[in-house]
């Protein structure tokens, strides 16, 4: 049963906006001194395709945030199904997150080794979207592996497509 309501909650729109399945990314930059930054992002989306952009969102409370300026490489990688421990990681406040993680690098930025697909781009813009900063991406160059299924976010859990089994839907 659908019940409208005047005013919304943070809690309600988190739990309404949780029943979209989402992807599960880790977006990657490189700071002036050559150190690799990334972090977990749900909100990833595709933008454009003449030109060909993407965007993020990230809490605009984030360290990683300021990682991320206009003009930067940028990558996005879109982690698969058995990349469950590396979302985690990703997201946690750790010293080092790419500590044991197997990367490949693509235009000087670090993308996750094994991801269902990738994205490399700059960093055109960034727009004010609430506590959240918008990120747009110009992307420069993508693959992707048709072999392997992305992780996917719902309802506050990372899920397998089989919902915890790894199988396809």
């Amino acid at each position: 049963m659908l019940i409208a309501m005047d005013t919304v909650t943070g809690q309600q729109l988190r739990a309404s906006v949780g029943s979209f399945p989402s992807g599960v990314t880790v977006v990657t930059g490189v700071d002036s001194s050559g150190r690799d930054h990334g972090l977990t992002v749900s909100a990833f989306c595709s933008l454009s395709l003449e030109p060909a952009m993407v965007l993020v969102s990230i809490d605009s409370r984030s360290q990683t945030l300021g990682k991320l300026e206009p003009g930067q490489a940028v990558g996005v990688s879109v982690l698969s199904e058995d990349q469950l421990q590396i979302a985690t990681q990703f997201a946690r406040h750790v010293p080092d997150r790419f500590a044991g993680v197997e990367v490949e690098r693509h235009g000087g930025v670090a993308f996750i080794a094994g991801a269902a697909a990738w994205f490399l781009g700059t960093v055109e813009s960034w727009l004010p979207g609430g506590d959240h900063t918008i990120i747009t991406i110009r992307v420069n160059d993508c693959g992707h592996d048709d072999a392997v299924f992305p992780l996917r976010y719902m309802r506050g859990k990372l899920e397998t497509w089989g919902g915890g089994s790894g199988s396809r839907p």
